[in-house]
């Protein structure tokens, strides 16, 4: 019987929603630099395609100087910083899963494709009340952006778990594969930035359409 002791949770797309401030603050910036728009459906294609802020910027707007990029970027990460506590929101039922996990005696963590380190990758999770929930959060900052495991990895060594007993939530098609490499079960939810569809072709261990039906399918898992 395999004992599952503790979820793992990707951040955006998963346990909040971000993608329209992202896009927001994205799209005030490249207004300022007299730039086109960026539609939110092809923003979602390229962060489910594992495509780095650096790398987005380089394709649609190729004219852009090394200095341009940074300068783009510094404008980018505190135009969301402002824009987050107003905009960003829990996704339906996460704070309730939180709480009974947390009431299950299971560790919650996250782990995260920001690259926000120290007291600044936990404020989302405090900005929504929901840091008092989460054991360990881990980021790409830290370790490095998925789909590599190194931050899944961290994260289970941070609960004190092994991989055995830990699950994974993502939204992305590089959640899957990280979580995969990483040797621990995977759930997905098209929540994010990935359709059903594309979370289908990497081929995760489960598939959930909302956060509120994890509780049931941990208990199943934990059976087998």
């Amino acid at each position: 019987m395999r004992s599952i002791r503790g979820v793992i949770f990707d951040l955006d797309g998963t346990l909040i929603n971000s993608l329209d401030t992202y896009s927001m603050a994205f799209n005030h910036i490249a207004q300022r630099h007299n730039l086109p728009a960026v539609d939110i459906r092809e923003m979602a294609d390229f962060l489910n395609q594992f495509v780095t802020l650096d790398q987005l910027l380089l394709t649609v707007y190729p004219a852009l100087t090394p200095d341009g990029i940074r300068g783009f970027t510094r404008a980018m990460k505190a135009e969301f910083i402002a824009l987050s506590k107003d905009h960003i929101t829990l996704q339906p039922h996460a704070r309730e899963v939180l709480l009974l996990l947390k009431d299950a005696g299971m560790k919650r963590g996250v782990a995260t494709g920001r690259m926000s380190v120290g007291s600044g990758k936990w404020r989302d999770l405090k900005n929504l009340g929901i840091d008092t929930l989460i054991d360990a959060v881990v980021t790409a900052g830290e370790t490095k952006p998925k789909p590599d495991p190194a931050s899944l990895i961290k994260c289970t060594e941070e609960l004190g778990l092994s991989r055995r007993e830990c699950v994974f939530v993502g939204d992305s098609r590089a959640d899957v594969i990280a979580g995969k490499r990483a040797g621990v079960q995977v759930i997905a939810l098209p929540t994010g930035v990935a359709t059903r569809d594309e979370l289908a072709e990497e081929k995760p261990d489960s598939m959930l359409d909302c956060l509120s039906a994890l509780p049931a399918r941990l208990h199943t898992i934990s059976r087998t």
